[in-house]
């Protein structure tokens, strides 16, 4: 495991702790309790997929999440303008 997933998983297990403690201690009353099992899922999320979370957020920010649906359209559209051509 390297360096940056540790960071990562110890990352969420920190945010884990967070909500626990807070829940535990009433911080901000219990109607903040759904805040807290929020923090805890993204928590959890943190923990078990670590770096691939980060590459994730970068790949959405700059455009390659549509990507893989970029090149499939400009597929559909070539085969489209060969069949539009007819044979040779």
């Amino acid at each position: 495991m390297t360096r940056r997933d540790i960071v990562w998983r110890g990352l969420g297990a920190a945010t884990i702790a967070a909500s626990y403690a807070a829940t535990q201690f009433e911080i901000g009353g219990k109607a903040a309790g759904i805040g807290y099992f929020l923090a805890a899922v993204v928590g959890i999320v943190l923990t078990i997929n670590g770096p691939r979370v980060a590459t994730v957020f970068r790949a959405e920010r700059r455009g390659h999440a549509f990507t893989a649906e970029a090149v499939h359209a400009a597929r559909v559209r070539r085969q489209a303008a060969r069949r539009a051509e007819g044979p040779r």
